[in-house]
């Protein structure tokens, strides 16, 4: 006999996605994974080697708080895709709304930041990820009911 939860279970599908909308889901899926991904080993590329210390002069001084923006950029990936897998395939508004205010919210500061500490791989990075996922998500907004 199982336990019943405090919370009701999720709803189901309320609107079915075509083809085009579910291929835009795994797109942003993936770009989320990636950035788990990314995130995951940033602390090893920091951390483990000096791969990246000729990008960030001062990393050797401050190695630990380098490494630490790894798991921020992993966790966001999670909660991205997370809103992805069961947010945007049910149909909800909302969660690309979320979305698209997050990546408006992250992308100007970090890009921002990136560019006055002269590290050009977020720099290069950042716009290149995030406009992706803006104008996927842009796309597959006006598919989804309102909320």
């Amino acid at each position: 006999m199982s336990t019943p939860r405090p919370w009701p279970p999720p709803p189901r599908g309320a609107i079915s996605l075509g083809s085009r909308e579910r291929s835009l889901c795994v797109a942003l899926e993936g770009l989320a994974l990636l950035h788990v991904l990314g995130g995951l080993a940033w602390p090893l590329l920091v951390v483990g080697t000096t791969l990246v210390d000729r990008w960030i002069p001062q990393v050797a001084e401050h190695r630990f708080w380098a490494a630490l923006i790894g798991p921020t950029i992993a966790s966001w990936g999670l909660l991205f895709w997370f809103g992805v897998r069961h947010g945007l395939r049910r149909g909800q508004r909302w969660v690309c709304d979320a979305l698209i205010a997050a990546l408006l919210t992250w992308l100007p500061l970090d890009f921002a930041l990136c560019y006055a500490f002269r590290f050009w791989p977020g720099a290069i990075l950042d716009p290149a990820f995030g406009l992706t996922m803006l104008l996927l998500l842009l796309m597959l907004r006006p598919r989804l009911l309102v909320d």
